[in-house]
């Protein structure tokens, strides 16, 4: 697990100058290294090692020629590379969201065309497919702004000055050495200071020793920085009520220590939503205990670091959580790859999670001793409302975080009888869109058969009120069962007569 120490430095009115300095050049070269870089990006992203090797000498010694010093050079680049790598990503799944968009609209026009082709709505689809098809076609890179668009607008309004805005523009620097993350240049002395090389190759001038305070809290954190060969430093520049303040960021790396609560009597399961959190608590048998629910409530309109802190107090929650019921914690694996959009509010609240939030939890659970695991999220939300919705008469996202503790404990979730009895009657209606092999597949069969069928709510509420509409017809019923549902569905598999139907729901005890 990576620990971060924030200390805060003092310098002299002679030193701060010379930091400047340094702050200034280092962030010249890293927007110089970029430019370079980002011109034959096609030759970085390339499958040609020799191509790839040359251009980095080339980058490398055009960069010396500006700085002088190796370890800083090294530095810039690995940070450069790193943004294009993003943006090479950012690209790429930009372009799979267009394609995909492209191919629904097309998918949607087709199919108003077949039932009438004077149809009003396909002016509105071909505006629709004109616009993506023209966003796909000059999809580039995205430019970047190096200290942030907002910083660069009110500069531009005239908001700020000039020198404020180079302030805060260059305001950090680092260097991970001749291995990454050994600190050679960058070095924190026993009598509580840091080293400092600079840019200068005049005797004398080469390095920088700078205090820094270290309160009680930080006093443990300290002593084991001094023991450590492996840390990485990074030198920040704040604006703070007028005044310029310096901190160092120092990171390492920290043994995982053994969980105190585990999964011995039990275990939390978490079903993670965009706008809130569902928690459940499962014994050891896999029986459910209760439930808790925490909301995140106008989080895409917060800023950015209120963001971050209201996150971070939500997840203090669910620790919390975990260590009142002393046991461990288990979430899904998740993937925020995105296909399609859910909407601006939504992508960003989605966009907060897959950036800080999962992450924090991580990093709390194995701070305050909570054992987490992960496991797949495969049909957790359906095999909770078609197994259980009924038992506990609870929300689809509650009964998702119940099966997701019983898949943590190693509990199987196998097709109840009356389930595998109306799979074995529908027959090869529903075509099965998973292979033999997979766990799932009944699964997959069963919920195809009811969404087809028209039946989307397992909740006790509504399955009585649909219930109470067909009292008389249940109270007429005769006691003989129908031998074959097929006798209720149609040949394409939808529900025609719904007497027999719900007549055959209410013997079995369906629901």
């Amino acid at each position: 697990m990576k620990q971060t120490i924030i200390f805060r430095l003092y310098p002299a009115i002679s030193q701060e100058q010379r930091l400047h300095k340094v702050l200034k050049n280092y962030n010249k070269v890293r927007r110089i290294a970029y430019k370079l870089l980002f011109e034959k990006k096609k030759i970085l992203f390339s499958k040609n090692k020799d191509a790839k090797k040359e251009l980095n000498k080339e980058v490398q010694q055009k960069l010396m020629g500006i700085c002088s010093n190796n370890p800083y050079v090294n530095s810039i680049l690995i940070d450069c590379k790193t943004k294009l790598a993003q943006q090479q990503t950012w690209f790429e799944k930009r372009e799979i969201y267009l394609t995909h968009q492209v191919n629904v609209i097309l998918e949607k026009i087709d199919q108003i065309k077949e039932l009438d082709k004077k149809d009003r709505r396909l002016k509105g689809l071909y505006s629709r497919l004109s616009s993506v098809q023209n966003t796909l076609f000059t999809l580039r890179f995205k430019s970047i702004i190096f200290g942030t668009k907002q910083l660069f607008r009110k500069r531009i309004l005239g908001k700020i000055s000039r020198d404020e805005f180079r302030i805060r523009r260059d305001s950090s620097f680092c260097c991970v050495g001749k291995k990454q993350g050994v600190n050679l240049n960058l070095k924190i002395l026993p009598d509580m200071s840091l080293r400092i090389r600079t840019f200068s190759k005049e005797k004398g001038k080469k390095w920088l020793i700078i205090p820094f305070t270290v309160n009680y809290r930080q006093e443990r954190w300290f002593t084991e920085i001094l023991k450590l060969e492996l840390y990485q430093v990074e030198v920040i520049r704040r604006i703070y009520k007028g005044s310029i303040r310096y901190f160092a960021h120092i990171s390492y790396e920290t043994p995982d220590t053994e969980p105190i609560h585990g999964f011995e009597h039990g275990a939390v399961g978490l079903d993670l939503n965009y706008n809130f959190i569902s928690l459940s608590n499962v014994d050891n048998q896999g029986n459910y205990k209760s439930y808790h629910e925490i909301y995140f409530n106008n989080l895409h309109s917060y800023r950015k670091n209120k963001r971050a802190d209201f996150i971070s107090y939500k997840m203090d929650k669910i620790v919390n959580y975990c260590i009142n019921k002393k046991k461990g914690l288990v979430v899904e694996d998740l993937s925020f790859e995105q296909e399609f959009s859910y909407g601006k509010k939504r992508n960003r609240k989605l966009n907060n999670f897959k950036i800080s939030a999962l992450d924090l939890l991580e990093r709390k659970c194995l701070k305050k001793g909570i054992a987490i695991k992960k496991i797949h999220p495969a049909y957790t939300s359906l095999i909770g409302k078609y197994k259980y919705s009924r038992l506990y008469n609870l929300s689809t996202h509650i009964l998702a975080s119940y099966v997701i503790a019983r898949k943590g404990l190693g509990f199987r979730e196998d097709l109840p009888t009356n389930y595998k009895w109306l799979l074995a009657q529908v027959g090869d209606i529903i075509k099965p869109r998973l292979k033999p092999s997979s766990p799932y597949r009944n699964w997959a069969k069963l919920h195809d058969f009811f969404k087809y069928s028209g039946i989307t709510s397992f909740k006790t509420s509504e399955v009585m009120v649909k219930t109470l509409q067909m009292k008389y017809v249940l109270n007429s019923a005769t006691g003989a069962q129908p031998d074959n549902l097929r006798a209720g569905l149609s040949s394409k598999g939808k529900v025609n007569n719904w007497h027999k139907f719900w007549n055959f729901i209410e013997i079995t005890n369906f629901l």
